[in-house]
């Protein structure tokens, strides 16, 4: 039985899932990225958010030909890079997806799913600790945080084996993050600290096993305790790095044991 996953529907359970971290409308990279997640065998992408950034044809195009040339689906999350007054243009349907074209689906915030009995929960948004730098509508855009009604929905349908989130939750130490605390306004590390409580009161409710995001540009596996027991995190890296560091090819069963990556 083929693991390829049709857009339009969740009948199809893929034996091997690609989680890619940001690409900033990179078509190069994406492009690149895809066919890595193909030859180590995907059948179908999650993104972990700044997909898009401001959705040039050129790259949704670049993006759609490379999927249709390794036959795969790409699913992804939100970031805070996203021009969202663009993507939110594109259709909702009837199964909860966003779609922008018959292979780029867009997983609004609290959307679920299962695949091969694992239950996903698809939560994008982060806060962007270089906003100073950035022009409000342009660059930067308001919807890119956790709202009350983002937090009422995520959590209204109990728990989930795996929250897939651009942002990571208050608890989690990642790698390296201090070190670089310097280069940012400190007003706009508090706002980014608060963004992440936000999400925890999230992952306090649903309780996921595993957490895979994006947005920090630092591959790692870690192990935290959030309060219920042993939480599996996974951080990506972004575009223009190593592309093993950017995309990581799993089995559902990784996802059900919580066992990937860590001893």
């Amino acid at each position: 039985m083929s693991g390829k996953v049709d857009g339009d529907g969740d009948g199809t359970a893929p034996e091997r899932i690609a989680f890619a971290g940001d690409w900033h409308a990179n078509t190069a990279w994406a492009r690149s990225a895809i066919r890595y997640a193909a030859d180590a065998g995907a059948d179908i992408i999650v993104q972990l958010g700044d997909f898009g950034y401001d959705y040039p044809a050129s790259y949704v195009e670049g993006v759609d030909t490379a999927l249709r040339e390794a036959d795969l689906q790409l699913w992804f999350v939100d970031g805070n890079h996203e021009a969202f007054p663009i993507l939110l243009r594109y259709p909702v349907l009837g199964h909860g997806r966003r779609r922008l074209t018959d292979r780029i689906w867009h997983l609004p915030r609290g959307h679920r799913w299962s695949w091969a009995g694992v239950s996903f929960l698809a939560l994008g948004g982060a806060h962007s600790v270089d906003r100073t730098w950035r022009e409000p509508g342009t660059s930067w855009w308001r919807e890119e945080a956790l709202t009350e009604e983002d937090i009422t929905v995520a959590t209204a349908g109990g728990p989930a084996d795996v929250l897939v989130s651009h942002d990571c939750p208050s608890g989690v130490e990642i790698p390296g993050l201090d070190d670089t605390a310097h280069l940012w306004p400190p007003a706009e590390l508090v706002a980014a600290a608060d963004h992440r409580d936000r999400l925890r009161t999230v992952v306090d409710a649903v309780r996921p096993g595993q957490i895979w995001h994006g947005h920090y540009h630092r591959r790692y596996d870690a192990r935290a305790d959030l309060g219920y027991g042993s939480v599996q995190v996974h951080g990506l890296h972004c575009d223009g790095w190593y592309l093993e560091e950017n995309v990581v090819v799993v089995v559902p069963d990784e996802l059900r044991s919580g066992a990937r990556g860590l001893d």
